[in-house]
């Protein structure tokens, strides 16, 4: 299902195509071996060989391909390894289309710049090309507004929920407005983590009610 979500989110962003996909790491290390594609993007948490490792296995061999690291580990040793290894990004889940697509467009400016630059680079050149390098010249994974501290206590709620929720539940239970749940959760929903509905009554105006998609939530 997340294997799917990003191939949907893969083709909306222009001027990439999908060489090939895997569903565990030593396939992909096999697909990357053939293909030798741009970029590869590799979930950490993966059945046998870890993303981490496809990472490091791929510097190892020398392979031409580039990486970007889409997981729900942030914590400070597999980021540490990521960067350490260069993964040119580190997208990190629950994430939106537009984080995913900013990534993307992103590395493709970092890479055309890369290919149209002469044989012999200047620092200048260099300075620019690691300012516009993914993760470097902006490392924001949320919209403006938005807090990663606040949007880990309803990730934690949500994930004892069970059936559609409101707005106002969320809001009651943690204290906080429903003007700023509305936004985390409009956000959970545009990355695929809530489902949407709404539930017409006898009078008054419709209610807006959400559904967790556990499977992407938990991975």
């Amino acid at each position: 299902m997340v294997l799917e979500l990003h191939r949907q989110y893969l083709s909306k962003v222009k001027g990439f195509n999908l060489a090939g996909w895997a569903r565990d790491g030593d396939e992909g290390l096999n697909i990357i071996a053939k293909l030798q594609p741009h970029l590869a993007i590799v979930d950490i948490y993966m059945p046998g060989t870890n993303g981490l490792e496809v990472l490091k296995h791929i510097r190892r061999q020398e392979w031409n391909t580039d990486v970007i690291l889409v997981t729900a580990a942030h914590d400070t040793d597999s980021v540490q390894q990521g960067i350490q290894y260069g993964a040119v990004d580190y997208v990190i889940k629950p994430f939106t289309f537009t984080r995913f697509k900013k990534a993307l467009e992103t590395y493709r400016r970092y890479f055309c710049k890369l290919r149209t630059s002469e044989r012999m680079i200047s620092q200048k050149d260099i300075d620019t090309l690691k300012e516009s390098a993914v993760g470097l010249s902006d490392r924001s994974i949320l919209p403006k507004g938005l807090q990663q501290n606040t949007l880990d206590l309803i990730i934690e709620l949500l994930r004892h929920k069970s059936g559609y929720f409101t707005v106002k539940e969320i809001a009651s239970t943690l204290g906080i407005s429903r003007v700023t749940v509305k936004r985390y959760l409009n956000y959970l929903q545009e990355g695929g983590i809530l489902k949407g509905m709404l539930s017409y009554g006898p009078v008054g105006r419709p209610l807006q009610k959400f559904l967790v998609n556990k499977d992407l939530l938990n991975n």
